[in-house]
């Protein structure tokens, strides 16, 4: 995706990493960066907001669930 400039994984990833918020990685790069518009948007989304952020991008393994608790972290990490 091109987010992370020293090696490391960007915050948004990381959280989908550590919150379980991909499994196949099909939709990982597409949720990911949809993440990254809406955060650079709305540094503190409510869920309401993080799930049609995300709307244009399909996920048939998660449910979703992880998926919104990693841009909820992440949102934490970006607004550190």
């Amino acid at each position: 995706e091109g987010l992370a400039d020293d090696g490391k994984l960007h915050p948004i990833p990381e959280a989908f990493v550590q919150g379980y918020g991909l499994q196949c990685g099909y939709c990982t790069p597409g949720m990911v960066l949809a993440a990254h518009y809406l955060l650079g948007r709305n540094p503190d989304p409510t869920e309401e907001e993080i799930r049609k952020g995300l709307g244009g991008n399909l996920c048939m393994c998660t449910g979703y669930m992880q998926i919104v608790e990693a841009v909820k972290e992440a949102a934490k990490e970006v607004n550190r």
